[in-house]
């Protein structure tokens, strides 16, 4: 797409023989405002210096809302123009055209000041026009094969979640229970221990193999799943924490909206307790369902003290605990770092 924007401003600015062009792509979620910012014309240097980019005011504004050219013979002393921020070149005179897709508006493209120095003219508005015409069937182009090759994406993510879900992890389980059925005459002997750490691994593989269904499925926005994903993701990139979350137990359907409220809150916590005191690299992050809910933090950190100081925030942790009747404890990680475990009765 930006590839064929950088190509539409170019012959447009040759077009009209214009020193300057320029394509503005309207935000979806606000219309009112500009996504993306193409120009020709202007060096890369130049735009530096300029900062940040039109946000989709004055004349380009007037071009999206009237869904109509806009001429312009005089920028500076133009009713409908924003003015111009520092080092941003002189602009005199302008023409402008909306690029619309379908009944949308996608974007507008201009051009300003003729190389002859004279004000654009229909000649000039017929060609734009034309371009724009062209544009918008491109565009429309690239979108639809977008939302095809999305789609597509969906349909091959559901049916690895389904082959995950159906195949490797019903063979997995099968081959739990038959190492469960061979312990009993394994006890006490050297392969009852491996045994039993086989059967601990192959849980701890199903787990993570169904945490990645999870992911692989389209999350139901404001679903627990969801909002925990949001939430983590937020705070681990603002602080460029690498993370793994592990979800065990039907999450979306157990927890009622106090339950999901308490899991972010108490989520929020921790992962800031993490950040600001355990200078950790990664964290892992497990939340299961059954009759508990359970919330677990691992850091790979400068782990703890024998004799942790108890702060406002850990405090706070150990009080909604108690007063749910569930327990709070935070210790040492067997592989370094801390370990945080937040557990409250769902029933």
């Amino acid at each position: 797409m930006d590839e064929t924007l950088v190509l539409l401003a170019g012959h447009a600015r040759t077009l009209t023989r214009a020193r300057y062009a320029a394509i503005g792509v309207v935000d979806p979620a606000q219309p009112d405002r500009l996504l993306d910012f193409v120009t020709s014309g202007i060096s890369s240097e130049e735009r530096k210096r300029i900062g940040n980019l039109p946000s989709g005011g004055g004349l380009l504004g007037a071009v999206i809302d009237s869904h109509a050219p806009v001429i312009s013979d005089s920028i500076a002393n133009d009713p409908r123009a924003a003015g111009f921020p520092p080092n941003h070149p002189f602009m005199q005179h302008f023409l402008g055209v909306p690029i619309i897709t379908g009944e949308k508006v996608f974007g507008n493209i201009y051009v300003t000041d003729r190389l002859d120095d004279q004000p654009f003219d229909q000649v000039d508005l017929a060609i734009l026009e034309t371009l724009a015409t062209g544009a918008a069937a491109v565009i429309g182009n690239l979108l639809l094969r977008q939302a095809l090759a999305l789609a597509q994406i969906e349909d091959d993510r559901a049916r690895i979640a389904r082959d995950l879900h159906d195949d490797i992890v019903q063979r997995l389980f099968a081959v739990g229970l038959q190492l469960q059925a061979a312990l009993p005459s394994l006890q006490g002997t050297d392969g009852f221990l491996f045994v039993r750490q086989a059967i601990d691994d192959l849980d701890a593989a199903i787990g993570e193999i169904r945490t990645t269904i999870f992911q692989l499925e389209p999350a139901q926005e404001g679903s627990s799943r969801s909002e925990v994903l949001d939430l983590v993701s937020r705070l681990c990139t603002i602080a460029d924490l690498k993370y793994h979350v592990v979800f065990t137990g039907p999450i979306d359907t157990v927890l009622t909206n106090s339950k999901q409220t308490l899991l972010l809150t108490v989520l929020r916590e921790l992962i800031t307790n993490a950040i600001k005191h355990a200078h950790a690299h990664e964290l892992r992050i497990e939340i299961g369902v059954a009759t508990v809910l359970s919330i677990v933090v691992i850091d790979d950190g400068v782990g703890i003290s024998d004799h942790p100081h108890l702060g406002h925030g850990i405090a706070n942790l150990q009080a909604k605990a108690a007063t749910r009747g569930g327990t709070f404890a935070i210790e040492a990680s067997p592989l370094g770092g801390s370990r945080a475990t937040f557990t409250i009765p769902l029933h």
